[in-house]
């Protein structure tokens, strides 16, 4: 201390410490109390990927798995109880931190509502409701049954779909893109699983009130919405006789239909597919898209001992479930948060990248055989159109379609490594697929290029110094089959942009009109 005519002052290094000391208080009480006001003014202050349009972003057919480009679809959970706490009191800013950070991302949600709330469960329900399931952020414990008051479960819906239906009415602040995709509960049929899961404790009766209620107030709020049913967790018979009681009812009241395919192997390459398919037709279903939500390869935790044979099984399940009528798929992934063997992440990216956001599949060739779980495939020969670019997806002991014969190729494996094939009968099929590409003598000099609209700033921003607002701008221009103006670039380059679907052709000129590569 430092006495100066009667007074006693701090020293400069005590001063010093105090501050540090207040800082850390403040630091620890806003982490442990108010870190989700925290977290949401970081995220508010993370730079976003440029918006693209939302008809764009809701034709991909892939969730996101570690990060990858394209896959545009993330499924989140959410539960009654986190965000009315009490009757009538509403926090949602965990879910506004949840769907801000993902839109920054470019990401479109489909969000499961679990109808379940603590203060309503316990007007009618007795501990035997109690489900314990994993939701983002851990395992949950709580009643599980149907709510007990029905009006305030309906109260609580209207709220929820308002706050994210981008109307411009009540909506959450910074809302990038609407939310127009609800999931009712998951996997309802999930009551006894040997792995101790239980998802509801509650009749198909119950389910179906949950879905019916659900369905017609959410279509009150935004008649654009689009509803899942709740997934069938699978083809197994519990299942089948869970939803077979109320589907010829319930399908009045879902948008989409919803399977699961867990612990996949080499004998249900379909996913579930056919058998789901089957059984929606049995009960007069059979004018509903079909998405996969989970689609898990093996064990959850564990890789399997013949990785490489995962590997291929994941190429052709895909590609053969969207070929025979699979709307989208999402992939569990555990192959990177548990397995996390990169191989498999690889994989995963070069799909992606090929065959997302395709317009149309054709089957060429296509030959399997029926399991007792499925379907096994032998042969597999697909052309997947994406805007103006095909690209074949092919597998099996079979020649090359005929319409591959005689021209220059770009084969890619399922790793993504690329070669270019002169003589196609170098070729030879084989159980794991390759992607290809033909390869014409305009593309093969490299003077245009076609790219997603995703991949389009990541490109040519870095390489040709174009301002970033213009790259929005001109974009913001591009009409379907439209030449766009040139752009000017710093370096003296100017590029032609044309549009065709979701695909952007890049040619790129001098000033002088030279063509010049990327």
């Amino acid at each position: 201390m430092v006495k100066r005519r009667g007074v006693i002052r701090p020293s400069k290094k005590v001063v010093l410490i105090l501050i540090l000391l207040l800082l850390i208080g403040s630091f620890l009480y806003v982490y442990f109390f108010q870190r989700e006001k925290l977290l949401l003014v970081l995220v508010d202050l993370e730079p976003g990927k440029p918006p693209l349009s939302f008809s764009y972003l809701q034709k991909s057919r892939f969730s996101n798995i570690g990060g990858v480009e394209k896959a545009n679809w993330i499924r989140f959970f959410i539960v009654w109880n986190n965000i009315e706490l009490e009757k009538g009191k509403y926090d949602f800013s965990f879910l506004d931190l949840v769907v801000k950070r993902f839109q920054k991302d470019n990401k479109v949600l489909v969000l499961t509502i679990l109808p379940f709330a603590n203060w309503d469960q316990d007007k009618c329900h007795d501990d035997s409701y109690i489900a314990e399931f994993p939701v983002p952020g851990g395992m949950i414990k709580v009643k599980a049954g149907k709510p007990c008051n029905m009006n305030d479960y309906i109260d609580f819906l209207k709220v929820l779909v308002e706050r994210y239906d981008g109307d411009g009415v009540n909506d959450m602040p910074g809302l990038r893109y609407p939310i127009k995709y609800w999931e009712i509960m998951n996997e309802p049929g999930m009551q006894k699983s040997i792995l101790g899961l239980k998802f509801f404790c509650g009749s198909p009766e119950d389910y179906l009130e949950i879905l019916k209620v659900s369905y017609q107030t959410i279509k009150q709020v935004d008649p654009d919405a689009k509803v899942l049913m709740g997934g069938m967790a699978g083809m197994e018979k519990e299942f089948v006789d869970f939803w077979s009681k109320i589907i010829s009812e319930a399908k009045d009241y879902f948008d989409i239909a919803n399977v699961h395919s867990i612990n996949t192997d080499e004998d249900r390459e379909d996913l579930y597919l056919f058998k789901f398919k089957e059984f929606l037709k049995s009960y007069g279903v059979d004018d509903k898209p079909i998405w996969i939500t989970e689609a898990q390869y093996g064990d959850l935790f564990v890789p399997p001992k013949d990785l490489v044979a995962a590997e291929k099984l994941l190429v052709r399940s895909t590609v053969f479930a969207f070929a025979n009528g699979a709307e989208k798929i999402f992939h569990i992934g555990n192959w990177y948060e548990f397995w996390k063997t990169e191989s498999t992440q690889k994989v995963y990216e070069t799909l992606v990248n090929k065959i997302d956001y395709f317009d149309s599949v054709e089957i060429i060739k296509q030959e399997y055989k029926e399991t007792f779980k499925g379907v096994k495939t032998i042969i597999g020969q697909y052309k997947f159109t994406i805007g103006d670019h095909v690209i074949y997806v092919l597998w099996g002991d079979s020649p090359l379609p005929e319409e591959l014969k005689g021209k220059v190729l770009k084969v890619t494996n399922i790793y993504g490594d690329e070669k270019i094939v002169e003589n196609y009968t170098e070729i030879k099929l084989s159980d794991s697929p390759i992607y290809v590409e033909i390869v014409n003598k305009q593309s093969s000099n490299h003077t245009s290029q076609h790219i997603n609209l995703i991949e389009f700033q990541k490109l040519v921003y870095p390489r040709l110094s174009i301002p970033n607002g213009k790259i929005l701008e001109e974009i913001g221009k591009v009409v379907e089959g439209t030449r766009l103006p040139i752009v000017e670039a710093e370096d003296n380059i100017s590029i032609v942009f044309w549009k065709c679907n979701d695909l952007v052709m890049i040619k790129p000129f001098s000033r002088l009109g030279a063509e010049v590569e990327i």
